[in-house]
């Protein structure tokens, strides 16, 4: 069920892409200064009867390299098989545009983001199919304090 705090994980980085380079920053994650932030289509529908949207999408474009999908997803708690939905819609995404995908879990809590963060395997070995980087406060941590 989609809520205004649901929406408002996801959609501020839409709005105010300029956040981007902190939160990157928190994560260890190298973001060029000089990138431009667009976003993408969200919906991720086969023709088949299966319908799954991400909920942002952004094609990150740094001026001194390959431009890149920055997928975003709201997590408020563990959903068991949501693993499978966020590898489908990197897979999907890399796809359909032919561009590398990061997948971003904004948590809640540091329950889900420790969750978001896996690792997840396809089920032979413990193999590591991917990587998301799950941004959450800890219980009573005030939003600008990392």
């Amino acid at each position: 069920m989609v809520t205004s705090t649901h929406e408002g994980m996801h959609r501020i980085f839409q709005e105010r892409p300029e956040i981007l380079s902190p939160v990157f920053g928190v994560l260890d994650v190298p973001l060029p200064e000089k990138a431009t932030v667009d976003a993408v289509t969200t919906d991720v529908t086969e023709t088949r009867p299966l319908e799954r949207r991400v909920d942002t999408v952004l094609r990150v474009g740094p001026s001194d390299g390959e431009d890149f999908l920055l997928a975003i997803e709201s997590q408020s708690k563990k959903v068991p098989g949501k693993e499978a939905s966020w590898a489908y819609y990197v897979a999907y995404l890399q796809a359909k545009y032919s561009l590398p995908v990061l997948l971003l879990v904004v948590c809640q809590d540091r329950a889900t983001a420790k969750w978001a963060a896996g690792p997840f395997d396809c089920g032979a070995r413990g193999w590591t199919v991917q990587r998301t980087y799950p941004l959450g406060r800890r219980p009573g941590q005030p939003a600008g304090d990392h």
